[in-house]
This record gives C-alpha cells, structure tokens and sequence, in this order.
C-alpha cells in the first residue's frame, strides 16, 4: 500500500512579477466610492469605480489583451470589490500612502 503520509512534501516557489499592477488612484470616503486600475508597462487596461453606497461598479477596458499574464476581469472585480470595502471600512483615504506605511513599519 502506498502511504503518502511518509512522502516529504518539502521543495521552494519562487515568484516572479509580471509587471502587471493594479492601483487605487482614488478612495471618496464620503460617497463610498472607489477607482481601481490594472496596468501594464504604464498602459492602463481597465479601470472601475467601485460605489459601495449603490452596490455598483462601472468598468471601462477589459484586461483579455494580457493574456496569461493576469488573473481574469471579473477576479479583478471581486477584488477590487474586496479591497473598496476594506479602504472604506477602515477610512483609509491614500491606500498608497497606508501600504507604504505598513511596510516601512515592518521593516523597523
């Protein structure tokens, strides 16, 4: 009988970027709303605004042209969905700001 219990598990990843990127230009507090873009070599393929207050988000691009390269357009949605409720959750104004801080905190 072949126990995979007794088998090692052991070995590494290693990550590599893709160079694409996705940022938060934009967090209004106050109307709930979130702007969210994906990018690639400083082209920018999609972009939504992600309104909590009315339960919507408006896409304008799609990010097909990437091909293997990213993660599918409605997984950038629902994280983009994700990450909009965290900055308001949290009054989080500058995500770029706030991710900045964390880890310039973690490495003191």
């Amino acid at each position: 009988m072949n126990d995979n219990k007794d088998k090692s598990n052991s070995g590494y990843t290693i990550f590599k970027t893709t160079g694409v990127r996705h940022e938060y230009p934009h967090v209004d507090l106050v109307k709930q709303q979130v702007t969210c873009i994906v990018l690639y070599k400083e082209e920018t393929y999609m972009t939504a605004i992600v309104d909590l207050k009315n339960d919507t988000v408006q896409v304008q691009g799609d990010v097909n042209g990437l091909g293997d390269l990213t993660i599918s357009g409605e997984s950038y949605i629902d994280m983009f969905k994700c990450q909009a409720k965290f900055f308001i959750d949290n009054n989080i104004s500058n995500p770029k700001k706030y991710y900045d801080e964390l880890i310039n905190n973690q490495s003191s």
